[in-house]
C-alpha cells in the first residue's frame, strides 16, 4: 500500500530538483527586468511655468500647483519639477517671447491657444490618450486642444468672460438684478446709467456702472461686438465686418461716449486697477472678467472682506443670445520633445495636475469631465455662459487680429470715430 505513495514522493522530489533552478532563473530575470523598467523611467529636471489659481485659503494662487509638484516628485523619485510662476499682467507675453528666443519651458499653460500649436512648439500626445479616455470629457473639449488629428494638451477646466455684479450697489439704487443673470441690451444700459453718478461737491467721488479692461490679448469686448449677430470668423477666415459688426462696434462706442457709463481706467487696459476699483474702492458696479476670478471673490467673502456679489452673462441684442468669444479651455501643453522617456514623464505630470476635477471647481473653473456635477448656483451660471462661448479660431495670426480689433476700437473711442469707419479700418488692417 505504501509503495505507490513512496514512488510519488520520489518523483515529486526529483521534479522539484529539476524545476527549482529553472524557476529561480525565471524569477531572477523577472526581478532584473522590473528593475530595468524602473531604471528606464526618466530622471531629471522638467521646467514648468504656470499662472496663479487663487482659491479660498490660497489667495496667492500657487499652493495648488506646489502641492501637486510635491506629490508628483514623491511618487517619482529622481524627477525634479523646476517651477516658475507667471503673472496675469505680463505672463502671456513672457510665454510668447520665450517661444521666440528658445527659452520655452518643458510644460506650459496653453489653453485652446492656436499660437503655440500653429508654430509647431508643442508635442502631440495622441499615443497616451485612447478613445475610452477621451470619452470622459465633455463635447468639444478635446477638439479645442486638437489640430489636424493631433491632441496638444491636457485640459484642466473651462472658463469664459462674465459680468461680476456688486449686489449692494444695485440695491442702493433700487435696481433689479438680471433674472438668472440674463438681460437685454436696453435693460443693461439703463442699469449702467443709474449706477454711474458722482457724490460730493468739492471732493467729488465718481462711480461707474461698468469696468472692462481693453488690454492686449483680452476678450472683454467680444460679448458686445457679437451682440447683434456678427461673427468673428467663418471657416477659419476673419469675418467681422458688415452691418451686424458695425452695430456691435456702435454699441461699444455708445457705452463709452454716449452713455459714459464705463470706468475710464478701462481704456488704459489696467486690469489690476479695475479689479481694485471693483473689490476695494467699490466705485465700479459691474466688472467684466474671466470667470475663474470667482474663486478670488469667494475667498474674500470667506474672510468677510467683500460685499455680496452675483454673476451675469453679456446682455442680449438682436441675436437673442449672450454669445461671446474666449480661449475657453485652460490646459497644459508639452514643448516639442525628442526624448521619449522625458515626454512620457511630462505627460504623466500634466495628467496628474488635471485629474482632480473637484479641485478644479474650487479654483473657479468649470469641470471638463462629464461625471462632475456643479452644485454652486453661481458656478452653474458660469457653466451656462461657457455654453454660449465660441472658442477662438484655429488659424495663424489670430492673436494679432484680436489685438488689432482692441487697438482700433480704443482709438475710435478716443477720437470719436464712427462705427463704420472703425470696422472698415479693422478689416483693412487684417487683410494686410
Amino acid at each position: 500500500m505504501r509503495k505507490p505513495f513512496t514512488i510519488f514522493l520520489y518523483l515529486l522530489v526529483i521534479f522539484f530538483l529539476i524545476y527549482w533552478p529553472y524557476y529561480m532563473n525565471l524569477y531572477e530575470k523577472e526581478q532584473i527586468q522590473e528593475k530595468n523598467q524602473v531604471e528606464e523611467e526618466f530622471r531629471g529636471i522638467i521646467t514648468f511655468w504656470d499662472f496663479p489659481h487663487p482659491s479660498i485659503g490660497d489667495p496667492g494662487g500657487f499652493e495648488f500647483i506646489k502641492k501637486k509638484i510635491e506629490l508628483f516628485q514623491y511618487k517619482y523619485p529622481g524627477v525634479v519639477i523646476d517651477f516658475e510662476p507667471l503673472s496675469y499682467k505680463d505672463g502671456y507675453e513672457k510665454l510668447i517671447n520665450s517661444s521666440k528666443d528658445g527659452s520655452l519651458p518643458d510644460i506650459l499653460p496653453v489653453g485652446a491657444d492656436f499660437y503655440f500649436i500653429s508654430k509647431d512648439y508643442l508635442s502631440p500626445i495622441n499615443k497616451y490618450v485612447d478613445e475610452a479616455f477621451k470619452k470622459q470629457y465633455k463635447e468639444g473639449v478635446i477638439d479645442a486642444i486638437s489640430y489636424k488629428g493631433n491632441i496638444y494638451g491636457m485640459p484642466l477646466g473651462m472658463y469664459t468672460n462674465v459680468l461680476f455684479l456688486n449686489v449692494d450697489m444695485f440695491a442702493e439704487k433700487e435696481i433689479q438684478l438680471p433674472e438668472n443673470g440674463e438681460w437685454n441690451y436696453e435693460e443693461f444700459v439703463d442699469s449702467m446709467a443709474k449706477l454711474t453718478y458722482t457724490e460730493g461737491k468739492k471732493d467729488k467721488k465718481y462711480f461707474y456702472g461698468l469696468g472692462l479692461s481693453l488690454a492686449p490679448y483680452s476678450y472683454n469686448l467680444w460679448g458686445f461686438l457679437l451682440l447683434d449677430g456678427a461673427r468673428a470668423f467663418d471657416k477659419e477666415k476673419y469675418s467681422f465686418f458688415g452691418p451686424q459688426a458695425v452695430s456691435g462696434v456702435q454699441k461699444v462706442l455708445d457705452l463709452f461716449n454716449k452713455y459714459k457709463v464705463v470706468n475710464p481706467v478701462s481704456l488704459e487696459g489696467d486690469r489690476e486697477k479695475l479689479w481694485q476699483d471693483f473689490i476695494t474702492t467699490k466705485n465700479t458696479a459691474v466688472l467684466i472678467e474671466e470667470s475663474y476670478k470667482i474663486a478670488q471673490l469667494k475667498n474674500l467673502q470667506s474672510k468677510e472682506k467683500l460685499f455680496e456679489f452675483d454673476v451675469a452673462m453679456y446682455p442680449e441684442g438682436e441675436s437673442g443670445i449672450p454669445l461671446t468669444l474666449s480661449p475657453k479651455i485652460y490646459a497644459y501643453g508639452i514643448k516639442k520633445e525628442k526624448d521619449e522617456k522625458k515626454l512620457e514623464m511630462e505627460y504623466k505630470f500634466i495628467k496628474f495636475i488635471t485629474e482632480d476635477q473637484q479641485k478644479v471647481i474650487e479654483l473657479g473653473y468649470v469641470p471638463v469631465k462629464k461625471d462632475k456635477i456643479i452644485e454652486d448656483d453661481k458656478m452653474k451660471r458660469i457653466e451656462l455662459a461657457t455654453n454660449y462661448t465660441n472658442i477662438i479660431p484655429q488659424f495663424g495670426g489670430w492673436s494679432k487680429i484680436n489685438n488689432t480689433v482692441i487697438e482700433k476700437i480704443k482709438e475710435g473711442i478716443k477720437n470719436n470715430k464712427n462705427a463704420f469707419d472703425i470696422t472698415e479700418e479693422i478689416k483693412n488692417s487684417v487683410s494686410q
